[in-house]
Protein backbone atom coordinates (compact mmCIF):
# COMPACT_ATOMS: atom_id res chain seq x y z
CA UNK A 1 0.00 0.00 0.00
CA UNK A 2 1.14 3.57 -1.00
CA UNK A 3 0.46 6.23 0.38
CA UNK A 4 2.55 9.80 -0.50
CA UNK A 5 0.88 12.20 0.93
CA UNK A 6 1.40 13.64 4.37
CA UNK A 7 -1.22 12.94 7.27
CA UNK A 8 -2.42 16.30 7.85
CA UNK A 9 -3.25 17.09 3.99
CA UNK A 10 -5.60 14.54 3.74
CA UNK A 11 -7.37 15.66 6.51
CA UNK A 12 -8.65 18.90 5.23
CA UNK A 13 -7.49 22.45 5.19
CA UNK A 14 -7.56 23.09 8.66
CA UNK A 15 -5.11 20.75 9.69
CA UNK A 16 -2.51 22.43 7.24
CA UNK A 17 -2.36 24.74 10.32
CA UNK A 18 -1.63 23.08 13.12
CA UNK A 19 2.51 22.47 12.38
CA UNK A 20 3.24 26.06 11.77
CA UNK A 21 1.43 27.20 14.71
CA UNK A 22 2.60 24.83 16.67
CA UNK A 23 6.42 25.18 15.46
CA UNK A 24 6.05 28.98 15.68
CA UNK A 25 4.53 28.72 19.36
CA UNK A 26 7.20 26.71 20.29
CA UNK A 27 9.36 29.37 18.82
CA UNK A 28 8.26 31.73 20.82
CA UNK A 29 9.83 30.41 24.07
CA UNK A 30 13.47 30.84 23.32
CA UNK A 31 12.65 34.26 21.82
CA UNK A 32 11.19 35.40 25.54
CA UNK A 33 15.39 35.70 25.84
CA UNK A 34 16.08 38.15 22.78
CA UNK A 35 13.12 39.92 23.59
CA UNK A 36 13.16 40.52 27.08
CA UNK A 37 16.84 42.12 26.41
CA UNK A 38 15.55 44.54 23.58
CA UNK A 39 12.80 45.59 26.59
CA UNK A 40 15.01 45.91 29.35
CA UNK A 41 17.62 48.22 27.00
CA UNK A 42 14.74 50.09 26.04
CA UNK A 43 12.77 50.65 29.78
CA UNK A 44 15.93 50.71 31.71
CA UNK A 45 19.48 51.34 30.34
CA UNK A 46 18.39 54.08 27.40
CA UNK A 47 16.91 55.96 30.36
CA UNK A 48 19.81 56.16 32.44
CA UNK A 49 22.22 59.03 31.96
CA UNK A 50 24.86 59.22 34.69
CA UNK A 51 27.98 60.10 32.80
CA UNK A 52 26.99 64.04 33.00
CA UNK A 53 26.73 64.10 36.56
CA UNK A 54 28.45 63.03 39.75
CA UNK A 55 27.10 61.81 42.60
CA UNK A 56 26.40 64.61 44.23
CA UNK A 57 23.85 66.05 41.79
CA UNK A 58 22.51 62.26 41.21
CA UNK A 59 22.62 60.23 44.39
CA UNK A 60 20.18 57.90 42.49
CA UNK A 61 21.98 57.15 39.76
CA UNK A 62 21.93 53.23 39.32
CA UNK A 63 25.42 52.51 38.10
CA UNK A 64 24.78 48.53 37.91
CA UNK A 65 22.40 49.48 34.93
CA UNK A 66 24.70 51.11 33.05
CA UNK A 67 27.84 48.04 33.27
CA UNK A 68 25.25 45.51 32.88
CA UNK A 69 23.64 47.53 29.27
CA UNK A 70 27.03 46.42 27.28
CA UNK A 71 26.22 42.74 28.13
CA UNK A 72 22.48 42.71 27.31
CA UNK A 73 23.43 44.43 23.87
CA UNK A 74 25.51 41.28 23.12
CA UNK A 75 22.93 39.20 24.40
CA UNK A 76 20.25 40.64 22.47
CA UNK A 77 22.19 40.84 19.06
CA UNK A 78 23.20 37.01 19.90
CA UNK A 79 20.13 35.80 20.74
CA UNK A 80 18.68 37.73 18.04
CA UNK A 81 20.21 36.73 15.13
CA UNK A 82 19.78 32.55 16.41
CA UNK A 83 15.92 33.01 16.60
CA UNK A 84 15.49 34.74 13.71
CA UNK A 85 17.68 31.78 11.65
CA UNK A 86 15.86 29.48 14.01
CA UNK A 87 12.42 30.82 12.90
CA UNK A 88 13.57 30.91 9.04
CA UNK A 89 14.55 27.69 8.89
CA UNK A 90 11.65 26.08 10.63
CA UNK A 91 9.23 27.77 8.72
CA UNK A 92 10.84 26.90 5.71
CA UNK A 93 11.30 23.53 7.04
CA UNK A 94 7.42 23.26 6.70
CA UNK A 95 6.75 24.76 3.33
CA UNK A 96 7.56 21.12 1.92
CA UNK A 97 4.16 20.43 0.15
CA UNK A 98 1.71 23.37 1.79
CA UNK A 99 1.59 26.75 0.59
CA UNK A 100 4.16 29.11 2.28
CA UNK A 101 1.40 31.85 3.12
CA UNK A 102 -0.16 30.16 6.23
CA UNK A 103 4.06 29.77 7.35
CA UNK A 104 3.99 33.06 6.98
CA UNK A 105 0.62 34.05 8.50
CA UNK A 106 1.92 31.98 11.64
CA UNK A 107 5.12 33.72 12.32
CA UNK A 108 3.77 36.46 14.36
CA UNK A 109 2.80 34.26 17.20
CA UNK A 110 6.19 33.72 18.01
CA UNK A 111 5.49 36.90 20.13
CA UNK A 112 2.92 35.49 21.59
CA UNK A 113 4.44 34.40 25.03
CA UNK A 114 6.23 37.25 25.48
CA UNK A 115 3.15 39.51 24.84
CA UNK A 116 1.25 37.04 27.71
CA UNK A 117 4.27 37.64 29.83
CA UNK A 118 4.34 41.01 29.57
CA UNK A 119 0.84 41.66 29.69
CA UNK A 120 0.51 39.60 33.32
CA UNK A 121 3.64 41.96 34.60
Amino acid sequence: MTHDAEPWEDAGPARTWIPPLAANLALGIPALVPLYSVHWLLTEWFGTDCARFDEVSAPDCDYHTLDHGPVMIGLAVVSGLLMTAFVILANRGLTGRRSAGVCLRTVPLVLLPFAVLWALA
